[in-house]
C-alpha cells in the first residue's frame, strides 16, 4: 500500500517559503543550481548548507527563509529531477506512431539518449533517489513521480498500437520503468563504458518485451 508522507517529516523537508515574485524564484533557482553544482563536485559527500550558500552568493541565512535544512535542499532537486521524465516521455507520444519495427526502434533509442542524459548528468543525486526510495516516510516523494511515468509508458506504447489492453500496457510500463531505473543506477557506479553496455542492454530487454505486443511488422 502506498503511503503519504507524514506531517512531522513533510514539515521538517518541506521548503520553508514558497517564491511568489520572479525574485524569489530567482534567489530559489540560485540555490538549487548551486546545491547541484556542489553535489556533482563533491561525488558521493553531501555539500553543506553554508557551502551552498557560499556557492549561490548568499547568506547562510537567505538560504534559511527558503528551506530548513540542506536535506530538504537536497529533496527539491531530487523532485526536479524526477519531475523531467514525464516531458521526456510526452515527447515521444506527441510525433506520429512508428508503423514498423524499425521506427519503434528508433524511438526506443531517441528516447534512451534523452533518459541517459538526465541519469549522467545527474548522476551525484543518485544517493538521495535511493534513499528516498528506501526510506517508508519518503518514498511517497517518489510514488507520485511514478505513476506519472508509468502512465506515460503505457500510452506511449498505446500510442504505438492504439488496441493494447490498459492493463498489459501499465504492467509493461511498470518494468520498463523498474527495469530501467535500477540498471542505470548499478550502471552509474561503474564506469562509463560499462555504463553504456548496460544501457544497450536495458534497450535490448525494453525491445524483446514490448515489440510482441505492438502489431509491428
Amino acid at each position: 500500500m502506498k503511503r503519504s508522507l507524514d506531517r512531522k517529516t513533510r514539515i521538517a523537508l518541506e521548503p520553508r517559503k514558497q517564491p511568489r515574485q520572479q525574485r524569489s524564484s530567482k534567489v530559489v533557482d540560485r540555490i538549487l543550481d548551486a546545491a547541484l553544482i556542489l553535489t556533482r563536485e563533491q561525488g558521493t559527500r553531501t555539500p553543506t548548507t553554508l557551502a551552498i550558500a557560499q556557492r549561490a552568493g548568499l547568506s547562510v541565512g537567505s538560504v534559511y527563509q527558503y528551506f530548513p535544512n540542506k536535506e530538504a535542499i537536497l529533496l527539491d532537486l531530487a523532485r526536479r529531477w524526477l519531475s523531467s521524465f514525464p516531458e521526456v516521455i510526452a515527447k515521444r507520444i506527441k510525433v506520429s506512431p512508428p508503423t514498423n519495427r524499425e521506427e519503434f526502434r528508433q524511438e526506443v533509442r531517441k528516447l534512451f539518449i534523452d533518459t541517459s542524459r538526465l541519469y549522467l548528468e545527474n548522476a551525484s543525486l543518485m544517493p538521495v533517489i535511493e534513499a528516498i526510495s528506501g526510506n517508508a516516510d519518503l518514498r511517497p516523494i517518489q510514488n507520485e513521480y511514478d505513476d506519472q511515468i508509468i502512465a506515460l509508458y503505457a500510452a506511449w506504447l498505446q500510442h504505438a498500437n492504439p488496441a493494447l489492453e490498459d492493463k498489459i500496457a501499465s504492467r509493461l510500463g511498470v518494468l520498463m520503468m523498474e527495469v530501467g531505473h535500477v540498471c542505470r543506477l548499478v550502471g552509474l557506479k561503474k564506469d562509463r563504458r560499462t555504463y553504456d553496455l548496460i544501457e544497450d542492454d536495458v534497450e535490448t530487454m525494453w525491445l524483446a518485451l514490448v515489440t510482441p505486443y505492438l502489431n509491428l511488422d
